[in-house]
């Protein structure tokens, strides 16, 4: 069943004009009059719609609201460093289905990657784009917004009940681990997760998140690219079984 997303707010027995995502219903998906598929509005609430013509746009009429909850039940904020080639397009993807709330991308010291503000502005698009599709693919009720964040100096953590700092030198360590540390948080929790770039973080950013959660993930250490996969599922796992597990 094929999902998208809207700025409207949709209401039942209501009919609608498709918005930008007219070009793939028509052209893509070939939706003709009767074919049915999600819509999910500004509120985050995904309806069954259903065509009922299609020209220049494609008319549609909300037929009734879908009881489902794919969200996690913490919210994951994943604070990013920029990543080499198609790397970062891949682990936006990625989390994005393994219910990302948002991504924050930090200057860090060692990143390979630096950036003009053109570029990031083109950059910003091309991920808005690729994070939309994945939305859309896993059926979210949400599309993760995603922003430049200046330096780890320069962000607030205080607005998080636990910051995880995924820091590469705990391994050999007596950090806690990822699971001691999600046992002390409960549902609705906001979850700072932080990673650094290929190069690892420097001595500076290492002492600046000092204050914060840091912990292990597992007994090796991750690509950039893998680490906030890793805190994810575990996340989705610790928090999403059922209470009887």
């Amino acid at each position: 069943m094929q999902r998208y997303f809207t700025e409207e707010t949709l209401i039942a027995g209501e009919v609608y004009v498709s918005g930008s995502d007219t070009h793939h219903m028509k052209n893509v998906m070939r939706f003709r009059e009767g074919q049915a598929f999600h819509m999910v509005d500004r509120t985050r609430t995904a309806f069954l719609c259903e065509v009922v013509d299609v020209d220049d746009s494609v008319h549609f009429k909300v037929m009734s609201k879908i009881d489902e909850s794919p969200e996690l039940p913490v919210e994951i904020s994943v604070f990013c460093p920029l990543l080499k080639g198609e790397k970062f397009e891949w682990m936006i993807q990625k989390s994005t289905e393994l219910g990302a709330f948002d991504f924050n991308i930090f200057d860090a010291e060692r990143s390979v990657v630096k950036l003009d503000e053109k570029k990031r502005s083109k950059r910003l698009t091309r991920y808005e784009k690729v994070i939309k599709e994945a939305g859309e693919q896993s059926r979210r009720n949400l599309i993760p917004e995603i922003h430049f964040a200046g330096t780890l100096k320069d962000i607030d953590f205080n607005a998080f009940d636990a910051v995880l700092f995924a820091y590469e030198g705990n391994v050999n360590k007596p950090a806690a681990s990822m699971n001691q540390v999600l046992e002390t948080l409960k549902k609705n929790s906001r979850i700072a997760f932080v990673f650094g770039p290929e190069g690892g973080f420097s001595d500076v950013e290492t002492d600046l998140m000092d204050a914060y959660h840091s912990v292990r993930l597992g007994a090796r250490i991750l690509r950039a690219e893998t680490a906030p996969l890793y805190a994810l599922a575990a996340i989705s796992y610790r928090f999403e079984q059922p209470a009887t597990r």
